[in-house]
């Protein structure tokens, strides 16, 4: 169920790139998008979290954690978009897709648990189907600034953080709540970076077509999103929630296809596939052998004076 939600929630944000377009076709721009996005946003869970307000006490470190996690929020918005203001769309994607290797890596770095040869193989997939499904050519690779390259891997390594940290939260909390909070502290950043002044122009010259399309950015990028990823990630760890979150980009190039009636190469199609099968082989497989491993080594069976206890054995030896 868990790891449905995540799924849920990548297929949401590979929409928000096709949803993003048709907005800016109706007028909007990318500043004013960005503020729309994150003030409905907050406004639509504040909304849910008073009538849903549920759960124990938020204490000091899970406190700390929404703040991080929302700072982490913002520096990813932060990075991408000026990431996407210097770079070819799809060499932006490729750098911020770095994140599944280094959540992967916080995760074995933080656990001391070192992944299988089964999910190191889904990454490799996973990133080679990037490249493909990106479209992303020799020649967008020549005179890459060094700037927007850590630009880029910025908004990965914030991406990754943003994970790793979400597992720590207390399942206890309400989600709500916390999705809430979470989204407040990233908007108070991010209008920091980029002031609501083109979102209060288009809001009053054109109030319609902005909450329209404010709305539906909302909801794709941050509303749903946000929610089932702090209910599932808990519960799956970072690390898969890395993995699973790169349904993102297929979604992404199928959404295109359908929304924006991109023309999309077989070797777009293949770079699809490569990901999906990597999603596959990282987590299905790697689960399969875990589980047989499990089965040709059980754990040994503990003597049964360890069992009932030092005092039992004592007693039973005077018998």
């Amino acid at each position: 169920m868990y790891a449905i939600m995540m799924l849920a929630a990548a297929a949401m944000y590979g929409l928000v790139s096709p949803v993003l377009r048709l907005a800016y076709a109706a007028g909007l721009d990318p500043a004013a998008a960005t503020d729309a996005q994150y003030a409905i946003a907050a406004a639509c869970l504040w909304l849910v979290a008073l009538f849903r307000h549920r759960g124990k006490r938020i204490d000091r470190r899970q406190w700390a954690l929404i703040v991080i996690i929302g700072l982490m929020n913002a520096l990813f918005c932060y990075t991408y978009y000026r990431a996407l203001a210097v770079l070819p769309a799809s060499l932006a994607i490729v750098f911020m897709f770095q994140f599944v290797w280094m959540a992967t890596l916080i995760d074995a770095l933080w656990h001391r648990r070192w992944p299988g040869i089964a999910k190191w193989i889904g990454l490799v997939l996973i990133l080679g189907g990037t490249v493909l499904a990106v479209g992303a050519t020799g020649a967008s690779w020549r005179e890459v600034p060094v700037g927007a390259v850590l630009l880029g891997l910025g908004a990965a390594l914030a991406y990754a953080i943003n994970l790793t940290l979400s597992a720590h939260n207390d399942p206890a909390v309400s989600p709500e709540l916390r999705s809430a909070l979470v989204i407040t502290v990233a908007g108070v950043a991010v209008l920091t970076v980029f002031p609501p002044g083109s979102f209060v122009h288009h809001l009053a010259q054109r109030p319609a077509p902005t909450l329209f399309w404010g709305f539906w950015i909302a909801l794709l990028s941050q509303v749903l999103p946000t929610l089932f990823a702090l209910v599932a990630i808990p519960h799956i760890g970072g690390r898969m929630a890395a993995v699973l979150g790169t349904l993102e980009l297929p979604v992404a190039v199928i959404g295109a296809w359908l929304l924006n009636g991109d023309h999309v190469s077989p070797m777009r199609w293949l770079g699809v596939a490569l990901i999906l099968a990597g999603m596959v082989v990282s987590e299905t497989l790697s689960r399969e052998r875990g589980a047989m491993a499990a089965a040709a080594h059980p754990p040994a069976r503990r003597a049964w004076w360890r069992r009932v206890g030092f005092a039992r054995w004592r007693e039973a030896s005077r018998r």
